[in-house]
């Protein structure tokens, strides 16, 4: 609750964004990255701690753009130094972490990326398999000459037999084998 409402990139070491900056292009290229070795982030007092994150994204699915990274700390080691009032960094550093920020920022809000482009293909290969087909079903030509086949039962058998309709050659009152079901009509 301490950094709600926060520019997470912020929070990074100065000295850690370059080697951040990769771990975002690994999240936005293959969606997540399963865990991170040891970076600093910034305490609310403005000291930092020592963690290790695993990472995830949600890629919209209509847009194929980076909607949210999701990251999971585990804190590998506490502020080192509680002095809540040390000294700010000078701004050729801030400058250049600024420059790092800025890249991340402008990797993340790049349109292509893995699971986006998996999830495309996907869909193209599920669109193809559809339009085969509908194309398949399209070229068989009914066949006129085959009948629908009707068979009455004779009137002297038991009620249900006198009450069931051989269709096609099947009835739920005969086994598929017996004589009066017809195995050469072909099932419509």
């Amino acid at each position: 609750q301490d950094v709600t409402d926060k520019d997470a990139l912020q929070l990074y070491h100065p000295e850690d964004l370059d080697y951040l900056q990769q771990v975002y292009e690994n999240i936005v290229k293959e969606g997540g990255v399963p865990r991170t070795k040891a970076y600093r982030m910034m305490a609310q007092n403005g000291d930092y701690l020592k963690v290790e994150t695993e990472w995830s994204s949600f890629i919209n699915p209509w847009s194929k753009r980076l909607e949210f990274v999701i990251g999971k700390h585990h804190i590998i080691e506490g502020p080192a130094n509680p002095d809540v009032f040390q000294s700010p960094i000078s701004e050729e550093e801030k400058a250049k972490a600024q420059k790092f920020r800025d890249g991340i920022v402008r990797i993340m809000n790049e349109v292509l990326t893995k699971p986006a482009e998996v999830a495309k293909q996907q869909m193209t290969k599920r669109c193809q398999d559809l339009a085969s087909f509908m194309e398949s079903l399209m070229e068989e030509q009914p066949k006129v000459d085959e009948e629908l086949r009707l068979d009455i039962q004779d009137p002297d058998h038991s009620y249900y037999e006198r009450d069931s309709v051989m269709l096609g050659g099947i009835s739920p009152h005969h086994d598929y084998n017996d004589s009066k079901s017809s195995i050469g009509t072909p099932l419509s």
